[in-house]
């Protein structure tokens, strides 16, 4: 099931599903780790358990979800 050759509504829907798991993602970070994106830099996020780790969690958790849906439907 290659999602290359999704219809377009569900590859929007696998997109938004990863933006939507990034936000998720970078709010848990903040709220866990206390990072300001004030005054940040490129290597605060790369610090272990930063909240862009927490970020690119979340668009793997929204991104696999919707795939597993389309699996499921399948």
């Amino acid at each position: 099931m290659n999602p290359l050759k999704w219809r377009r509504e569900h590859q929007v829907a696998l997109a938004l599903g990863a933006a939507m798991g990034i936000c998720v993602g970078l709010v848990i970070g903040y709220i866990y780790n206390d990072v300001h994106f004030a005054n940040a830099t490129l290597p605060l996020f790369l610090e272990g358990g930063s909240g862009f780790r927490w970020g690119v969690f979340g668009a793997l958790v929204g991104g696999c979800t919707i795939y597993v849906r389309q699996l499921l439907r399948a």
